[in-house]
């Protein structure tokens, strides 16, 4: 990773991280991309993008650590001369670090149109949310015996412990699986799904709850609306849709053993989507084309999608993100303790500390102490010569002006008597 500094302080590791993510999400979320073209598997390209979006933030906060850690602050040792002739006095350079990249004004400016931008985002995506649910209307709890009772008969069979909750809402256009445990349906629209069409709908939507995928819709938008200057996440979110709905599809033929009804129901749910609608929370009227999906429930000599078994998709995220982190360039943040470098020097002659090595005890006639330090551009030099009552006398100057030798320039000779 190359020694690129982008600023001091808390913008730098902001600035960093960002820098960083454009390369790491760039490569990652291009090459699922590239990858998805090529593979048709609804398991594989769903285990590519996820690996992509969520190993695009992992690789980005490895990088900008370990590139913290990697830039070790130079080390700035106490250097006290004891001479017997006052002389000129040589500062001994030590390693500075490298230049911030960008002017002094141009951090703050990006951080602020990022910022702008991400608030923006996320108040749209707030809005639509409201918006959505506010045409649904208020979620109540269904009161049909028989739907209960198939879903309690997909959970058995799906192997899910957990209590799933059936509601439902007059204004909801498409089934949607609500967060961990919640399947809302349509009211008016299901009354006309037969039993087993509605058992198909049921086990879509557990499908979608098992797997996760409203919880990874909404890192997804959440994502995009942050990092909004990554256009590929919009990408993945319209991919990683598509893969939910195949894949839920997928669940529901295993589970129920059957594909006729489910491809029915998806023919009746069709007909009473609106033109312009919002996407449902379980991906339900905004994901992958009806027609690709009745294409494959339809196709009997093929299996239904499934899922990349668990070890094939650690080995595969594992295998990414290490190659990732390791051939990857990205953005350093500023080295630790950068405010430590610089020049450093303290000369003393014929002159004695006092005990806690804080400030001059005594000089002698003829001596003195003398200590210069360049840090962040900034020139600090005193000299403490005897004086005429045979106390010392203090000439501190800043960048060549005399200054006070006040509290704080008192706290900065004590740091340099005790090492900096």
């Amino acid at each position: 990773m190359p020694a690129l500094v982008v600023s001091a302080g808390w913008t730098g590791w902001v600035l960093a991280w960002l820098g960083t993510y454009v390369v790491h999400g760039t490569l990652l979320l291009g090459g699922a991309w590239l990858a998805s073209r090529l593979v048709r598997s609804p398991g594989v390209r769903d285990a590519l993008w996820k690996t992509a979006v969520a190993g695009a933030l992992a690789t980005t906060t490895l990088s900008v650590v370990a590139a913290r850690r990697a830039a070790a602050a130079p080390e700035l040792t106490r250097r006290l001369v004891v001479t017997d002739t006052p002389g000129q006095m040589p500062l001994r350079r030590r390693v500075v670090p490298p230049r911030p990249a960008l002017p002094p004004w141009a951090p703050p400016a990006v951080l602020a149109v990022w910022l702008a931008g991400a608030l923006a985002g996320l108040a749209r995506l707030e809005q639509g949310r409201r918006r959505y649910w506010r045409a649904a209307g208020p979620r109540h709890a269904a009161g049909d015996a028989q739907a209960a009772d198939a879903l309690r008969r997909l959970r058995s069979a799906a192997g899910v412990n957990r209590t799933v909750y059936i509601t439902a809402a007059e204004g909801l256009t498409a089934p949607a699986a609500v967060g961990l445990a919640e399947i809302c349906l349509p009211a008016g629209t299901l009354a006309a799904l037969t039993p087993l069409q509605r058992e198909g709908v049921l086990a879509h939507e557990l499908g979608h709850l098992v797997r996760r995928d409203p919880l990874w819709k909404v890192a997804v938008e959440i994502g995009s609306a942050v990092l909004w200057f990554q256009p590929l996440l919009r990408v993945a979110g319209r991919q990683m849709a598509e893969c939910a709905e195949l894949l839920a599809d997928g669940f529901a033929v295993r589970i129920t053993g059957r594909r006729r009804p489910l491809l029915e129901s998806l023919g009746i749910l069709a007909a009473t989507f609106p033109r312009r609608g919002a996407a449902a929370a379980g991906f339900g009227d905004g994901g992958s084309p009806l027609l690709r999906r009745a294409a494959r429930l339809m196709d009997a000599t093929r299996a239904p999608a499934g899922p990349l078994p668990a070890a094939v998709r650690a080995g595969l995220a594992v295998a990414v993100l290490a190659a990732t982190l390791a051939f990857s360039p990205g953005v350093s943040p500023p080295p630790a303790a950068a405010r430590r470098a610089g020049l450093f020097r303290v000369e003393l002659n014929r002159a004695e500390l006092n005990a806690a090595r804080t400030d001059v005890a005594s000089v002698d006639p003829g001596g003195s102490l003398r200590v210069a330090t360049i840090r962040n551009g900034v020139r600090r030099e005193l000299l403490v010569v005897r004086g005429a009552d045979g106390r010392p006398t203090y000439d501190y100057r800043e960048n060549g002006a005399p200054r006070p030798f006040d509290a704080e320039a008192r706290a900065w000779l004590a740091r340099m008597l005790n090492g900096g």
